[in-house]
């Protein structure tokens, strides 16, 4: 099952565009956890800080599940940063995400047809770095396309 979740800004030109898509992986067994992916891509020229971004001062990649009734997280994990020195942190290796990358969740108990979701996040080019924003990624079983 696949549920995708594109943003396209069409306001400000200097906003990179990202596409958020869930896949869900069948239990392995019977009351067995459920294992859920949020593939994440990226506009070319863009990145996100890493969810464990080395700098007290850098704002993190998160996820944020609000879990309903009789479903659980038992766990977020992250990808592995790309590290990399860019001109505007003076030359210091930052811990990026870049292109795409998958965020794993693992739930217990029953997974409904829906739920809602959030990725925190601050996109940066090579030179600058933009406000944090919060892009809503609903996790919907119904969907059949993108959401907005």
């Amino acid at each position: 099952m696949v549920v995708m979740l594109v943003l396209t800004p069409a306001v400000e030109a200097a906003v990179p565009s990202i596409a958020a898509k869930w896949q869900v992986a069948p239990p392995a067994a019977p009351n067995s956890p459920t294992e859920m992916t949020l593939t994440v891509t990226l506009e070319s020229g863009w990145h996100l800080n890493a969810n464990d971004p080395d700098r007290p001062h850098l704002i993190p990649t998160t996820l944020e599940i609000d879990p309903p009734a009789g479903m659980t997280i038992e766990g977020i994990r992250y990808p592995e940063a790309v590290v990399r020195s860019l001109a505007f942190a003076a030359g210091m290796p930052l811990r990026l995400y870049e292109g795409t990358f998958a965020i794993r969740v693992r739930l217990a108990g029953s997974v409904p047809r829906r739920f809602e979701a959030r990725l925190g996040y601050q996109a940066c080019n090579d030179e600058t770095c933009l406000p944090p924003r919060t892009l809503p990624v609903p996790f919907d079983a119904g969907s059949s396309g993108a959401f907005k």
